[in-house]
């Protein structure tokens, strides 16, 4: 049987940075590096003398999601799989015949959701599993920063979330003043959106919804244990789901990452702040305002400090508070009305009529990195990979874009476009932002919990320093991760691997560069006539091709024929001229 994937011979070309070693046998990739395309299995069956799989398989494995039905199957019924559900010492006992899942996502909050997205977007439809009966109204984040944003607006979803959120063309750091600036930054989407991640979820879920999939509430997982050819799953409701992937975005204490023995290095919290959701009877005239409210006593020594503002859309305020003895809690200790009526006694000297709490929790500065993104047939995402404190909003923003950085790599590996190497380079990529965001988040949150007069004097000299323009740029490329490109290979062209802004376009199929990727598929931005042909890309390979070029200089592309652009916006390979 022929393989019927055709591969990319641009990006298995000697001169791409990103090129795999050949098989001596085939001619074909026999490693992954980023962005080449393998043989399919039938042809590697094929190669190892085991023979071509009939047109029934290459059927099979050609249709769309095919995934394992939910209900209990009839012993001896022909063309059923027989399965043995047992569960001994958290082992999963499976017999099956039937073809996995090709994806199991677990937990369905805003990661878990815009990962089905991404795969169902790409043609392989996953099942995600989510433990709760309903999305949950608390709210745990109430922002976008602009990074994300450009993943919006590069699906075409963009005007979904901007019709529920508030624009704000700043971002905040360690809750000084001034505020930084995303004016400056290099970016058609220079401003946040205030949106309560509850309205994230809610959105993002309508929209799996219309590509054709639905999230299976009310299904616990209780172990996971990896053969050599899937993932097999164990379910509280007695069902195994048999996945030839498995993402765990199911939070902090994630269960698929302890059970894949994936570590979880850091350090447990240092110190907390109480917040709480509640109703004021006397809101104080600065509240809402920006930044941190520091209450400092004479000695010029942090008393306490308190940050909040209305919930949208609510009458209630959500408010962030400490002091010196309510930070030493620990973080699982109970919180009461009372203690937040007293802390704001003891910094403000009023508790403003606060009552009828629906939130009360200790928040900490727990700081912790996955020591794999990956193992074997297991990935993670979102909090089950990294933890740290909200400050600075990263956490929601940093689990979307791993998302979107996993989604497009996954579908190609299911698809048999690419082989498994291709997932190492998730966590290549990933796990360095994940170690970047908990270093900047302990630096806030040292600044914030000291309540010394030296810790007075250095908020003071850090809000002098970032009204210097170098400073605010520095500080907001990192927060929003706008900044940030994935290393190439030693030798690459210096473009490989940035990040490449919605660009203005001379062109006649389209006005805007990130229009070009509502499908999630890769796009070469052919720059001169006949460009796309020095990448060499097939002409059925997976990847649009457009003639046109940025309506305004960019710097290092001239000199340019070709660019060629992953699904998440970063430069995959280039093609200077005459190469």
């Amino acid at each position: 049987m022929l393989c019927l994937i055709r591969l990319w011979h641009t990006l298995n070309s000697p001169s791409n940075p990103y090129a795999a070693p050949t098989d001596p046998r085939s001619g074909a990739p026999s490693g992954y590096r980023g962005f080449t395309f393998r043989n399919c299995e039938f042809c590697s069956r094929s190669a190892a003398g085991q023979g071509a799989p009939g047109r029934a398989a290459v059927r099979a494995a050609l249709a769309a999601g095919p995934t394992m039905g939910r209900g209990r199957l009839r012993r001896g019924a022909a063309g059923t799989s027989r399965r043995r559900r047992t569960r001994r010492h958290g082992r999963v006992e499976m017999e099956s015949r039937q073809r996995p899942a090709p994806v199991l996502i677990v937990g369905a909050g805003p990661v878990g959701l815009w990962l089905a997205r991404e795969l169902a977007l790409a043609g392989v439809r996953p099942r995600i599993v989510e433990r709760e009966p309903r999305p949950s109204s608390y709210v745990r984040a109430g922002g976008l920063h602009p990074r994300t944003i450009e993943l919006l607006d590069m699906r075409g979803v963009m005007d979904r979330y901007t019709g529920h959120a508030l624009k704000w063309p700043y971002v905040n750091f360690a809750g000084l003043m001034p505020l930084l600036d995303l004016a400056p930054l290099d970016t058609a989407h220079a401003f946040g959106l205030t949106i309560r991640q509850d309205v994230v979820e809610q959105i993002t879920e309508e929209l799996l919804g219309e590509l054709g999939v639905t999230v299976e509430r009310e299904r616990t997982v209780t172990a996971v244990e990896q053969g050599a050819d899937a993932v097999r799953v164990a379910m509280e409701d007695g069902e195994v789901i048999e996945a030839a992937y498995v993402v765990g975005c199911d939070g902090a204490r994630s269960l698929v990452r302890k059970q894949a023995g994936i570590t979880f290095p850091g350090i447990d919290s240092t110190a907390t702040y109480v917040l709480s959701d509640v109703r004021l009877d006397d809101p104080p005239e600065w509240l809402g305002k920006l930044g941190i409210k520091s209450f400092e006593g004479a000695d010029g020594q942090r008393i306490g400090w308190f940050l909040g503002g209305q919930v949208p859309g609510t009458d209630q305020y959500r408010i962030m508070i400490a002091d010196e003895p309510s930070s030493r809690a620990g973080k699982d200790d109970p919180v009461e009305i009372e203690e937040v009526r007293a802390i704001l006694r003891r910094i403000a000297g009023s508790d403003f009529g606060a009552h009828s709490p629906t939130c009360l929790a200790r928040v900490g500065n727990q700081a912790r990195v996955a020591d794999r993104y990956r193992a074997g047939r297991v990935l993670l995402a979102g909090d089950a990979a990294h933890v740290h404190s909200p400050f600075g909003g990263q956490g929601l923003n940093t689990g979307l874009q791993d998302a979107t950085n996993l989604g497009w790599k996954l579908a190609a590996v299911v698809r048999g476009e690419s082989g498994e190497e291709l997932l190492d380079t998730y966590h290549d990529e990933r796990h360095p932002i994940g170690e970047r965001v908990v270093a900047n988040t302990l630096a806030q949150t040292r600044m914030v919990f000291d309540f010394t007069l030296g810790g007075a004097r250095l908020r003071e000299l850090f809000s002098s320093l970032m009204k210097l323009p170098q400073v605010n740029d520095h500080l907001a490329g990192m927060i929003t991760a706008l900044d940030y490109s994935y290393a190439p290979a030693s030798g690459a062209h210096p473009l490989v691997g940035t990040r490449v802004p919605d660009l203005e376009l001379k062109s006649p199929d389209a006005g805007r560069l990130y229009e070009l990727f509502r499908d999630g598929g890769h796009v070469v931005l052919e720059l001169a006539a006949g460009g796309a042909k020095e990448l060499d890309v097939p002409a059925k390979a997976q990847v649009r091709v457009v003639r046109g070029e940025p309506s305004a200089p960019r710097e290092g592309w001239d000199g340019l024929d070709a660019v060629l652009i992953r699904p998440d916006g970063h430069i995959a390979a280039v093609a200077p001229a005459g190469s």
